[in-house]
């Protein structure tokens, strides 16, 4: 790996480089010979952000008189729902069972409250992010 740093369009960009071969160390000192023309260089792709930090839901009590929404953290397909509006749960209880890609995957309340509206049925079709139910 080499460390390099690149300015792209003024700003500078600290990048890794792995070297999977390179000619310049194959060859030896005596015949290696510089190019005879100049190459001009397209400019340089410009740089791609980080992704998006992960966002979990908040742990322990939320503040009195604010709502907290549940989100799924993946897509997939409701397949139960073990728990009912009004239902009080204890952290880490299973609050929907989804399946995605062949495999079933646990939701668990990340507190313990109580069940103010569940937004999805059995058999939905839902999305990464997409609000699945509200603690009260």
């Amino acid at each position: 790996m080499k460390k390099l740093l690149i300015t792209v369009n003024g700003k500078r960009y600290e990048v890794d480089v792995e070297i999977v071969q390179d000619d310049d160390l194959a060859e030896s000192p005596q015949t290696f010979r510089p190019p005879a023309r100049t190459v001009e260089h397209a400019a340089a792709p410009a740089a791609v952000p980080p992704p998006p930090a992960q966002i979990s839901p908040p742990r322990g009590k939320t503040p009195a008189g604010e709502k907290q929404i549940l989100t799924s953290p993946i897509s997939g397909v409701v397949l139960e729902i073990p728990v009912n509006e009004g239902d009080a749960v204890k952290e880490n209880d299973i609050l929907i069972v989804l399946e995605a890609m062949k495999m079933k995957t646990n939701i668990s309340s990340p507190q313990n409250g109580q069940i103010k509206a569940i937004n999805v049925r059995t058999g939905d079709k839902i999305e990464a992010g997409q609000p699945l139910l509200v603690f009260a």
